[in-house]
């Protein structure tokens, strides 16, 4: 994915100029090897190839959506446990400064926050926008889907933003985490994302597993 849908998808957000160009600083700085501004072009550019055809196509949808994803890692740092609060905490500073409406910035806060447990999240009974936060959170993880040399180099560059971390811990970590995610009945909750990158995903996290972390 090109970085011109960042820079696209940085275009149309509804905060000011000012707060666009931090945010353009803060996910091009050196150490976003895998959490950058290449992450947040891809799950723009997916959305808009795929959200026509899961009935998500709307502008008010695509403006949440857009928010959601531009700010979901807005604050990151790999050896801290509480970047989606952060993240969502600039979000909302953002956005009340840009006096966006309040449930609009409720859901993309409570949309980044839960980005930190993608399958783990469950919707409240008459949340609103339901079907538009499951199709972000699987947004996230469509990566995990991407052809093994994508995939192989997408994990380097996660090794990179993890340089804290011994080889044995990271290879740990990283098993762990996979295993988690190979658990699950199913990785994506949205149909056209589920056919587009289920099984890709299955192939990488068994492949992965089956082989050497390095």
């Amino acid at each position: 994915m090109a970085l011109n849908d960042f820079a696209d998808l940085l275009a149309g957000l509804p905060v000011s100029g000012a707060a666009r160009g931090a945010l353009a600083a803060r996910m091009t700085a050196p150490e976003r090897h895998y959490h950058g501004a290449g992450h947040l072009a891809v799950l723009w550019a997916r959305h808009r190839e795929f959200s026509e055809a899961a009935g998500l196509g709307d502008v008010a949808t695509g403006r949440l959506i857009a928010c959601a994803i531009a700010y979901h890692d807005a604050v990151y740092d790999a050896a801290r446990r509480d970047n989606e609060a952060r993240s969502a905490e600039l979000w909302h500073a953002d956005a009340a400064e840009a006096g966006l409406p309040e449930g609009e910035i409720d859901w993309v806060a409570g949309t980044i926050l839960a980005t930190a447990d993608h399958l783990g999240y469950r919707p409240a009974p008459g949340e609103p926008d339901e079907a538009a936060r499951l199709w972000m959170l699987d947004l996230d993880l469509t990566p995990l889907g991407e052809a093994p040399e994508a995939f192989d180099r997408n994990t380097a560059l996660l090794r990179e933003e993890y340089g804290h971390l011994d080889a044995a811990k990271w290879e740990a970590g990283r098993r762990a985490f996979l295993a988690g995610l190979r658990a699950w009945p199913q990785l994506y909750r949205t149909p056209v994302l589920a056919a587009a990158f289920e099984a890709a995903a299955r192939r990488n996290i068994a492949r992965e597993l089956g082989g050497a972390m390095g």
